[in-house]
């Protein structure tokens, strides 16, 4: 029984990754809540560390985005 509650409650603590949201806007909340709570895994999301998370996502300014591998 305990076996099931781990893997239910898993997904909360995974950590996200920019592809996890659709947009900018989705992963800047996440980041925001991350982020005032105390919680880790918020600082993967501003790999150029300017307080925007995510900005090649859709809807964020696009600069410094990774190129896709071929």
């Amino acid at each position: 029984m305990a076996l099931l509650a781990i893997t239910i409650t898993m997904p909360a603590f995974a950590a996200k990754k920019c592809a996890d949201f659709p947009t900018q806007q989705a992963a800047q909340a996440h980041y925001e809540k991350l982020k005032k709570s105390g919680q880790t895994g918020w600082k993967s999301l501003d790999r150029d560390g300017d307080g925007r998370a995510c900005d090649c996502n859709k809807g964020g300014k696009g600069k410094n985005c990774p190129t896709k591998k071929k």
